[in-house]
Parts: C-alpha cells; structure tokens; sequence
C-alpha cells in the first residue's frame, strides 16, 4: 500500500507532550521503542516538503498539533504541570513562527471541544495523517471519529437514516478522501496485566480497513521526498 500527496494532506499530532516521559505514572513497560525517531523523522520530513511545495500546488501539505489539558489535578498532563506535564515534547514542538496550527482538548477525541472538524473541512483536507500517543487511547478514539465524521470525504447531501432504517444512501455521492494512521510512529503502555506490544498491535488491527489505512514511517517519508 503506497501513499500519495497529490492533494491536501495534514500531518495530526496527537499528544507527544512530556507527561508521558513520567518514569511510573503510565507503567513501566512500553511498546514501540522508536516512537521519538520515526515520529520525527515525520515532522522533519512534512516541515522539509511543506517549504518545497508551492502555495498554489493541489498538493498542499501542513502540520497540526492537538496537545490535551487533564481535568484532573492528579493527571501529569493537568495544567498544574507545566514544566513536566503539558509542554510539548523537544522533538515535536510546533513551529515557532506559528504556521502550524495548534488544538487543546481535554477528552480522548482531538474533534470533542476543538476547531479541528472545521480546520481541516475549511483547508479542503482529504488526507489525513496521524501519530502520537496514545495508541489505545487517544489515536484510536481520535481516528475512529475522523473516520465517522468523514472529515476527509466530501458529500453531494448528508445521510440520512429513515425512522424504518432505511436510508438516502443511493441518492448520496460521496468523494472519498483518506486517513491514514502511522502505526510506528505511535506508542501505548501495559496495562491490565497484558504487555504494551500486544496493546499496541490489537489497538492496530482494528483500526486497519475500517477506521484507517495503516502505513509505516518510512514509506511515507519517502514517499514526501520525491
């Protein structure tokens, strides 16, 4: 499966916040060991493509980070920590002159409490990318709902489901666009007494065909290269 960046495409990152460099808080045992390198080998690889992209190309390309603001105090990622909490991680802190758009939510869902359905519809995304944290938890949820919104689909009317279960689906043309989760640019911890590997790569699976087209790193990279 390759990947193409002949139309609008955007790069979501989720999460990649210093919080979860906390020794104990989220478990002892991680997957995904090169979630740093291949996450940003990522961002280098979106930044260095967006500045050789014209402005006038179909093939606009653009960056957001989704960072998240814990309701509860005793969460390292509360806003009572901002040092070792909040602040994004060094290898994935957005650009300083402010190009790249920044969202804070403060469920599991990047789309719940945010402007990021309404970015990406008024930018024309039809392709959209995901990494970060966590595998299980807030890049599955945040998927699934890119998939369920259709963010990146473009419609002639809404569906319509009749109060019999019937529904307007012959009459609807829907243009479909892609999500894609990077599956080795994300990470999870173990829990429940089932290892962070085996989490990482259920949460994986039942996301691939249904949620997400599920590629790897270094495809996409070079992919942005040529």
């Amino acid at each position: 499966m390759s990947i193409d960046f002949s139309f609008p495409t955007a790069l979501v990152l989720i999460d990649n916040q210093a919080a979860f460099s906390h020794p104990t808080h989220w478990g002892t045992q991680r997957s995904n060991p090169q979630y740093e390198a291949n996450l940003q080998a990522l961002l280098e690889a979106f930044r260095k493509a967006i500045k050789t992209t014209p402005a006038t190309s179909s093939a606009r390309l653009e960056v957001i980070h989704v960072f998240h603001s814990s309701l509860s105090e005793t969460s390292p990622l509360h806003p009572a920590h901002p040092e070792q909490g909040i602040r994004p991680l060094d290898f994935a802190v957005p650009a300083p002159d402010g190009s790249e758009a920044v969202f804070w939510k403060h469920v599991n869902s990047s789309f719940i409490g945010t402007g990021l359905e309404a970015h990406l519809r008024e930018r024309g995304i039809r392709q959209v990318v995901f990494a970060g944290l966590t595998t299980d938890h807030c890049v599955s949820t945040t998927v699934r709902m890119a998939a369920n919104l259709g963010v990146v689909d473009r419609f002639t009317e809404p569906v319509q489901v009749r109060p019999d279960g019937t529904h307007n689906s012959r009459e609807v043309v829907v243009d479909q666009g892609r999500v894609v989760l990077v599956a080795d640019a994300t990470a999870t911890w173990a829990k429940d007494g089932i290892d962070a590997e085996t989490i990482h790569a259920v949460s994986v699976a039942s996301l691939r065909g249904e949620f997400a087209d599920v590629l790897g790193t270094e495809e996409i990279v070079k992919a942005l290269n040529y």
